[in-house]
């Protein structure tokens, strides 16, 4: 198609949608934009000879596989027009407002010059938002229809949600490239803060990415509270008339006319990853063992809350006073309190120890981000800028005190991760650079771990037949969208005070029968004390036997920040490379149908859609998307294809598509 008709569309004295060219050479970048123009949709980009092959979504992508997307098939985009994020003026083509929703990496399956032409495309998407595996296809038109219908359909596979789950597109309304709302950036605000994911951290700086007017004013705030906490006039001139004293009302007057100081912001979330990310525009932390806190710093008041929003306060004594340091400020800051034993290492088990016995000498909050400061909401900036912000602020702070800084490194992810186990430590945190801070487990924060550990929640256990001894082992499980799974036994990683603990929380949640709906067959004859599934507990382990049981497991300890019913199995996601590696090595897919799997169809009844009659009509299309032959010729008929007659010639060529897959060696 080329970039002909783009261009011939648009006038670009008048709009700000760059001109671009076709380029050279193959590369596989993707994009989503998020469109209002006359309508609400989202445009599919996908990088294919030198341009962006484009889809209009008119609903927006789902993760349910059972729902297909109408996708129209638009005019080629420039690659240019992956980073055009702003406003198109009225009365051009397509004005409106435009947000890159979504970007990343799509990986086709066979050749895709070949499933364009065909109109078949099968293949992967590794973006922020969306992931796993997707289907594009190609149908017929009506007739007099200028532009060709498609379907988006996403997969079956790990990444796929129910209908009853979220809506991806509710739940993650942001750009991924600004962290503005629709409505901010129609009205432009936060247009110098766009950072670009192709560029280094250093690049993006130089070229003046981060130097918008909300952060000229964090840093002319930071630098004018450091100059007050550094001055002896402003510490001890008189309330009433002293220099101290208008400093102080001029810091009220401008926090109150800022953004209001947030009671709580619920926790940006990492998820677990097999291996850590490479190249440039991550910035790497060490992962602490010990509680997740967001501190609350705001009226000359410090509150530290769980990432549950639970108010620890009182727990944390030391941390609280520590914190009072910065109460000539409102603020926000996230991070983690640990406890560091006598290798410097921090350990949840020592952690425990030092909550049970009321020690606090050994306790650190390492704070690695800044989410509000002095009336500004900090949540949007990219995440090197909060860091630089946070640096600056925690100056205020004593150099040896409870309050350190977390550091990040920008070195390369697999190197930070070798150090960090050389080190014994838990693992590390990798941090897109240039993302805001989004509330919920995203992919803008990885965990990567050096050895498994995850929280369980205890379901009963075995009591002990040796004396002087409570428990022999203490059964796990966790949660999954069918309910409450059995995950195994564990018997180590408690000593008698311990156990004396865990023995008196266990007879408060007693109860008569088991939690689990099905009892496995390893625990019918055992003598096991069930409870009710409350207590939560932090579990070392060497993997999993089979994919469904812990192994060699020991308790570090219990868990009192997170409910049980927020305990899932933590499953590793393998990078996107790996997952286009095990793709390709894959058998053939079997085609059968809905009822009787792989192979030949199964027998079944013919049905009648539109007056034709389907045979097979439970033949399976696309395996993996759940998508029968009668489910496409219904969606064809629903659609008014060519005035409702299903289009039998289309059917067919699937048909024999099928067969010769069936048919395959593997």
């Amino acid at each position: 198609m080329g970039l002909q008709v783009y261009r011939r569309k648009r006038k670009f004295d008048v709009t700000l949608e760059p001109r671009g060219r076709v380029h050279g050479a193959e590369g596989n970048q993707f994009v989503i934009q998020k469109h209002a123009a006359r309508r609400l949709h989202y445009d599919l980009r996908l990088e294919l000879g030198g341009v962006m092959k484009s889809w209009a979504i008119t609903r927006g992508p789902s993760l349910v596989p059972g729902e297909k997307r109408l996708a129209v098939h638009v005019e080629d985009h420039p690659i240019e027009y992956n980073a055009f994020e702003g406003t198109i003026p009225p009365g051009e083509y397509g004005g409106g407002t435009v947000m890159i929703w979504d970007r990343g990496r799509w990986y086709p399956e066979g050749d895709p010059y070949a499933g364009y032409k065909k109109g078949h495309l099968a293949f992967t998407l590794d973006g922020e938002k969306l992931h796993g595996r997707w289907h594009l296809v190609r149908m017929h038109g009506r007739a007099g229809e200028k532009k060709e219908p498609w379907l988006l359909i996403k997969s079956q596979d790990e990444e796929a949600r129910s209908a009853k789950d979220p809506d991806i597109l509710e739940q993650e309304p942001l750009s991924v490239v600004s962290g503005r709302s629709m409505s901010e950036i129609a009205e432009g605000k936060g247009r110098e803060r766009v950072w670009h994911s192709t560029k280094s951290v250093q690049e993006n700086v130089k070229a003046g990415a981060t130097k918008g007017h909300v952060v000229r004013q964090r840093a002319s705030t930071v630098k004018r509270a450091r100059q007050r906490a550094r001055s002896p006039r402003d510490r001890t001139a008189s309330p009433k008339t002293g220099k101290g004293s208008a400093s102080k009302s001029k810091d009220k007057d401008r926090r109150l006319h800022g953004a209001p100081l947030p009671n709580f912001v619920p926790p940006s979330l990492a998820t677990l990853h097999a291996a850590p990310p490479s190249g440039s525009g991550w910035a790497h932390e060490i992962k602490f063992d010990g509680y997740r806190i967001q501190a609350r710093i705001g009226d000359g008041a410090v509150t530290l809350k769980t990432r549950t929003g639970l108010d620890w306060t009182g727990k944390f004594p030391e941390v609280a006073s520590a914190g009072t340091a910065l109460s000539d400020h409102d603020a926000v800051l996230d991070g983690e309190i640990a406890s560091i034993d006598e290798s410097g290492v921090s350990n949840f088990s020592t952690l425990q120890d030092d909550l049970k016995n009321g020690r606090q000498d050994r306790m650190v909050y390492y704070v690695f981000d800044l989410l509000h400061l002095d009336g500004q909401d900090l949540t949007t900036a990219p995440l090197i800028e909060r860091k630089r912000a946070l640096a600056a602020l925690l100056e205020e702070t004593p150099e040896n005190g409870v309050i350190k800084l977390s550091e990040h490194f920008e070195e390369d992810g697999a190197s930070m991760l070798k150090h960090a186990c050389d080190l014994h430590l838990e693992g590390i945190v990798s941090k897109r650079a240039d993302a805001p801070y989004r509330s919920g487990r995203g992919g803008d924060w990885l965990k990567t771990k050096c050895a498994s550990n995850q929280e369980f929640i205890v379901l009963g256990y075995e009591p002990s037949d040796k004396r002087g001894r409570l428990i022999r082992s203490l059964l796990l499980g966790y949660y999954d969208k069918d309910g409450l799974r059995y995950a195994g036994r564990i018997g180590t990683g408690w000593g008698q005070k311990e156990e004396r603990d865990l023995q008196s929380r266990l007879n408060a949640v007693a109860r008569d029968n088991s939690p689990l709906e099905k009892i496995p067959p390893e625990e019918h004859r055992r003598n096991v004390k069930w409870v009710e599934p409350r207590i939560v507990v932090e579990v070392d382990f060497r993997g999993w036997t089979g994919g469904t049981l812990v192994r060699q497991g020991s308790l570090k300890g219990v868990r009192e920040d997170k409910p049980a019913k927020q305990v899932v199995r933590e499953v590793e996601q393998m990078p996107a490379r790996v997952k286009q590696a095990a793709l390709r090595q894959k058998a053939p897919v079997k085609v059968g149908t809905a009822k009787s799997g792989a192979g030949k169809p199964g027998k079944s009844t013919a049905v009648q859609v539109a007056g034709v009659t389907l045979s097979h009509p439970d033949r399976v299309y696309w395996d993996d998307a759940g998508v029968t032959k009668q489910m496409l010729a219904e969606y064809y008929t629903a659609r008014g294809w060519q005035n409702g007659v299903v289009p039998e010639a289309k059917l067919a060529e699937l048909d024999r598509e099928a067969e010769s897959r069936a048919t395959e060696p593997g």
